[in-house]
């Protein structure tokens, strides 16, 4: 660890254990704080507030579980990741670590090797996140083109509504034929597309969210929003209907009246690619267990996959509740998901 050592408070009723995991980490460079309960945990912290609570299952006074939800509601240590000792392998023990706010738990015994990595992980996330939280502040993070927030601020907002436990869907849209576009009419005509659909997704965020929600740059086409769950059908609507209604207005007269334009594709041969769309996948964050940020990249991108498999600008939302996310659950099953509807204007007539 390079500059101040990350400071890290143990709580737990077994002087033992107390003793041998604060000798553990000491030698590992960590500034260590221990307390037995609750009212020294809260004398502890009002002298220093730690960059990751470890709490015992078992303490002096009371149980980890309970100490970690009171401590949740002190503003201070909104962020603070906490990660539980325990040395129980129930389920159910395992659930009320979460459901109490935390991020993590080590099952007794651990192996060493093993305990480090779970009490580095999360000290690390939260040294991302406040960097992240700088470079926001500093508007570093903004694409240079639209002068949107980019992935830094993009991550950040995310992982503050999984905390918050806000109910909010995370919608992920793409262009469908951009790259074609760009190829044909040139880099400064397809720059023009995307400022038009900044636009676009800006005025769909005021107008039918009324400013509630984010609005965020990935990168060449690919945005990010932040809107409210009941929201999320009206905002997809509107977004293809506009984007429909206006992508006209950067072709040549010739091309609208075909309906398509000839390109090379990724292989380098001719090819017809019809008018622009948007394709868009969202995730809606209260129905999963989603825990980190990555987890909700990686349903977007699987659900954005399957929006763009169907022609012509759509919204297509992962439906699956409560499924775990990871390697381990099951593949996305179309069956389970709902598909939004979303009407596709005739341009020649709006």
């Amino acid at each position: 660890m390079s500059g101040k050592p990350a400071r890290v408070l143990i709580v737990d009723g077994s002087p033992q254990d107390l003793r041998i995991h604060a000798t553990t980490l000491k030698g590992q460079g960590y500034d260590v704080a221990t307390a037995r309960d609750g009212a020294g945990a809260l004398a502890s912290i009002d002298v220093r507030v730690p960059d990751l609570l470890l709490i015992a299952r078992r303490l002096a006074d009371g149980d980890g579980y309970t100490l970690c939800a009171q401590l949740k509601r002190d503003p201070r240590l909104v962020k603070v990741p906490v990660v539980f000792i325990t040395d129980s392998h129930e389920a159910e023990d395992i659930a009320r670590c979460y459901e109490s706010g935390g991020v993590d738990y080590i099952v007794k015994p651990c192996p060493l090797v093993e305990f480090l990595m779970r009490v580095r992980q999360p000290i690390r996330f939260l040294h991302l996140l406040q960097e992240v939280e700088r470079l926001g502040e500093l508007n570093i993070d903004n694409n240079p083109l639209t002068h949107l927030p980019g992935n830094n601020t993009i991550v950040l907002r995310i992982q503050q509504a999984i905390d918050s436990g806000d109910d909010v869907a995370v919608l992920y849209t793409d262009l469908d034929n951009f790259k074609a576009y760009n190829d044909a009419y040139g880099f400064n005509d397809g720059d023009d597309v995307l400022l038009f659909n900044a636009e676009t997704l800006q005025t769909v965020l005021r107008v039918v969210c009324e400013d509630r929600g984010f609005l965020g740059h990935v990168g060449g086409d690919d945005f990010v929003m932040l809107v409210p769950a009941d929201r999320l059908q009206k905002v997809g609507a509107e977004i293809a209907a506009r984007f429909d209604r206006g992508v006209p207005a950067f072709y040549r007269d010739e091309d609208v009246e075909r309906g398509y334009i000839e390109s090379e594709d990724r292989r380098g041969n001719r090819a017809r690619f019809p008018l622009m769309t948007i394709s868009m996948g969202a995730v809606l964050l209260s129905q999963r267990p989603f825990r980190r940020h990555v987890e909700v990249a990686e349903v977007c991108a699987e659900v954005k996959h399957k929006a763009k498999s169907i022609k012509g600008s759509n919204l297509f939302v992962d439906r699956r509740v409560g499924e775990r996310i990871g390697g381990q659950g099951r593949r996305y099953d179309a069956d389970e998901a709902r598909l939004v509807s979303v009407p596709v204007p005739d341009p020649a007539q709006a």
